[in-house]
């Protein structure tokens, strides 16, 4: 018994399955976004992301939007895979509250901007981080990118942001 290895096993390390939480956008835009991303490769992932505004206020950067993306890792020494640096292209696809630039006096002395309606729009774009995984499989990401809508509608925003400090469990 004193030769058995009683280091963690590859197991959680070489799973294939992974979820992560946006725990920036939960605290600084009452936003929710959940990832999932399969592990393709040791070099190589895919997924997608799902994000949900929490406040009215907020939706006319996005109400909706779900964001499927393709990573490709970099400086990967570990026999294990899907960490370190990596670059991630992604296509957007978003829903949001459109709002005009007027003001209009609902009271003496109290003005609101009006809202127009809502607005679709489709975007790609690119991203750049850095992941690690611990030897029980929790995982902390560290990402940044944006994004270009693409079908120029009057109402969307023309770009998006796309990154953030994320929290998740490999499985």
């Amino acid at each position: 018994f004193a030769q058995e290895d009683e280091t963690p096993t590859l197991d959680k390390l070489n799973s294939k399955h992974e979820l992560r939480i946006d725990g920036l956008e939960a605290l600084a835009i009452p936003n929710i976004e959940i990832n999932y991303e399969y592990v393709i490769s040791k070099y190589a992932g895919a997924g997608a992301a799902v994000s949900f505004s929490l406040d009215e206020s907020f939706s006319e950067y996005q109400k909706f939007a779900i964001t499927p993306y393709y990573r490709q890792y970099f400086l990967n020494k570990k026999e294990y895979g899907a960490r370190g640096l990596f670059i991630e292209g992604l296509l957007q696809f978003a829903i949001g509250d459109s709002y005009s630039s007027d003001f209009v006096e609902t009271s003496p002395g109290f003005f609101e901007t009006v809202d127009d309606g809502d607005w679709f729009d489709t975007g790609i774009g690119l991203a750049i981080g850095q992941k690690w995984v611990s030897n029980n499989g929790f995982v902390f990401e560290l990402s940044g990118g944006a994004g270009r809508y693409l079908l120029d509608s009057d109402d969307s925003p023309d770009a998006f942001f796309r990154g953030g400090f994320l929290i998740g469990y490999r499985f």
